[in-house]
């Protein structure tokens, strides 16, 4: 028996009521993404007594092979301790799994509230129990003091055999801006079409608009095998921060690399 059902479009309104129950920031964020065309496109619910009570799902990022991101996930404050998200992270792993899902990621924060405590710690260690590790930390991330933790589940054996070949890639930056959930840490956009990869001098030029803008931090994040990326991101002052491991496909993971003013 199917313990979760795929999102329908007349679920979305509770569904941001559950989520809004405990984080309204995340619900303002998720309510908009699953009104968009295809915003539900795999995301599932749970029910009880025909009541949805949770709501779960996937997300995957562009030139990947078999990543996703686990998206919103949340049971109703009512129904929690009851073994409910487990369950339904549980079926929505074996859903991935038929899909062939490679790798899985989830993030998670590490705020504490002054009230109720640490108020990520129960999904953290549901996350853990299930076999995520914890890959990459950003500390200061979302804000000075909040870290964002990023777990990784592998799903099926790594390719033993995958030879990755280094990346002549013509990386250009494209745009400046504030990460999502985050108060002053930017990031910058940017495309592989470029006639040639960026210098030191474009580094600079981003930096120096995030200084205007007053910003905290500067994330970045690419593929492993890009030649020349990671030795002009640290020659600029960026510092490696870490990697997710095998993020785009088997032996080619994503690099991070973190600014601070």
């Amino acid at each position: 028996m199917s313990f979760i059902r795929e999102m329908k479009t007349e679920d979305i309104d509770v569904v941001v009521k559950i989520i809004a129950s405990q984080s309204e920031e995340d619900a303002e964020e998720a309510e908009p993404g699953y009104r968009e065309v295809g915003g539900i496109m795999d995301q599932y619910v749970i029910e009880q007594d025909g009541q949805v009570i949770g709501v779960t799902g996937f997300v995957s990022p562009p030139g990947c092979e078999q990543t996703h991101w686990l998206s919103w996930t949340y049971v109703d404050e009512n129904h929690t301790g009851k073994g409910n998200g487990r369950k339904m992270l549980n079926e929505l792993l074996e859903v991935v799994k038929e899909q062939g899902g490679r790798k899985i990621f989830v993030k998670v924060s590490d705020y504490i509230d002054e009230e109720d405590g640490d108020i990520y710690a129960a999904a953290l260690h549901l996350y853990q129990s299930l076999g995520f590790k914890k890959e990459l930390i950003h500390k200061d991330y979302y804000t000075e003091g909040e870290a964002q933790i990023v777990l990784g589940l592998r799903l099926k054996d790594a390719v033993a055999e995958n030879v990755i070949e280094p990346d002549e890639c013509p990386v250009q930056f494209n745009s400046v801006f504030e990460i999502d959930e985050t108060d002053d840490a930017y990031s910058f956009g940017w495309h592989d079409e470029g006639v040639s990869a960026f210098t030191q001098d474009d580094v600079k030029v981003g930096l120096n608009q995030v200084r205007e803008d007053e910003g905290r931090a500067v994330f970045l994040s690419f593929p492993s095998n890009f030649v020349g990326v990671s030795e002009t991101l640290l020659a600029s002052g960026f510092s490696n921060s870490g990697v997710l491991d095998d993020y785009y496909e088997d032996g080619i993971h994503e690099q991070h690399f973190t600014y601070r003013f």
